[in-house]
């Protein structure tokens, strides 16, 4: 079970080119607590929701499609760490080709962490793999991981959010003494009533 901690306020930490950096500490421990069925509306201080809601913006920011400038440029910075990239001219070429095949992976998952995840790849089989120039499907399969992440943590984040703004369960009323007079009464009709019957089936044995 995920302990959560309680604090008296949340801060999602930017990295300084405000680029989308994956919920960790206090709000990872918030996802994995709703997705465990652990987390409790008062465990959603003000200080959480709002940063729950700065983490979602950057979050959905980065699921968004990637445009083919930014395919371009990831394989641009990729070229300078393989051994056999293509000329600029091919690569750029073949950038259209890498976008189709990445379609569905998000800009968020286009990141320098990505790039050098792909270059310290082991070797497979004594191949280099991540000295080399991959082919659009194995580019695919890298990314997915990272882009099933993302949009794991949007669902998530969401949740959280819909919990904190779900309206909440009127708080219900104590009887007052006349409602606790009319139950007892209709308690005690019912009471003799049952005593009335039982009494007509002893008297017919």
């Amino acid at each position: 079970m995920t302990q959560i901690i309680h604090r008296t306020s949340a801060v999602v930490t930017k990295r300084p080119d405000a680029e989308y950096a994956p919920a960790s500490g206090d709000i990872r421990a918030l996802i994995e607590a709703k997705r465990e069925g652990y987390l409790w509306r008062n465990d959603l201080t003000p200080g959480r929701i709002a940063a729950v809601r700065q983490l979602l913006a950057a979050a959905e920011a980065a699921a968004m499609p990637c445009p083919l400038l930014g395919v371009k440029t990831w394989l641009g910075h990729l070229a300078q760490f393989v051994t056999n990239a293509p000329a600029p001219e091919a690569r750029s070429a073949q950038a259209a080709i890498f976008a189709e095949v990445c379609s569905d992976i998000p800009v968020g998952a286009w990141t320098p962490e990505t790039r050098i995840a792909w270059i310290r790849q082991p070797d497979r089989n004594g191949y280099p793999v991540g000295s080399r120039w991959p082919a659009p499907g194995e580019l695919y399969t890298h990314l997915l991981p990272f882009a099933e992440a993302i949009r794991a943590e949007v669902a998530g984040l969401r949740e959280i959010l819909a919990m904190a703004e779900a309206p909440r369960e009127p708080e219900r009323k104590r009887p007052d003494a006349s409602e606790l007079a009319r139950a007892g009464a209709l308690a005690a009709a019912v009471i003799r009533e049952l005593r009335a019957t039982s009494g007509e089936t002893e008297g017919r044995a």
